[in-house]
């Protein structure tokens, strides 16, 4: 899996019959490049019941993972899984960090202005 600083896909061969677990975070993209795979998971808990979804990719065939947790790669017929990791709080604020600052400039100072005293007036 790449880090949560590089947003470059990974891709992970995977021959037929072969299986693999990973963990993934929510809005992790998944494409099957090539190939059929089945994707089970994150678990769920549905009406107090312990649920297992899956999905099935086929050649050209993308999906978003909706939550967090594990999930368990089957393929079918040997392919090529794409896995492109959203980016995490930490590649966010580098990028935030990057932007460039603009400080507000101090406003100029106002000219003071006399104001007329009536008494002074009077005399």
């Amino acid at each position: 899996m790449p880090s949560d600083l590089d947003y470059t896909p990974t891709l992970l061969p995977l021959p037929a019959g072969q299986a693999l677990r990973v963990h993934v975070a929510a809005g992790t993209v998944l494409h099957a490049a090539t190939g059929e795979m089945v994707l089970a998971g994150p678990m769920q808990w549905l009406a107090g019941r312990c649920h297992m979804p899956q999905q099935r990719l086929r050649a050209g065939d993308t999906w978003i993972v909706p939550a967090r947790g594990w999930l368990t790669v089957s393929a079918i017929r040997g392919g090529t899984l794409s896995v492109t990791v959203p980016p995490g709080w930490l590649a966010r604020l580098r990028a935030r960090l990057a932007l460039p600052w603009h400080h507000a400039r101090p406003a100029a100072r106002p000219a003071p202005l006399r104001i007329p005293d009536p008494a002074r007036q009077r005399r």
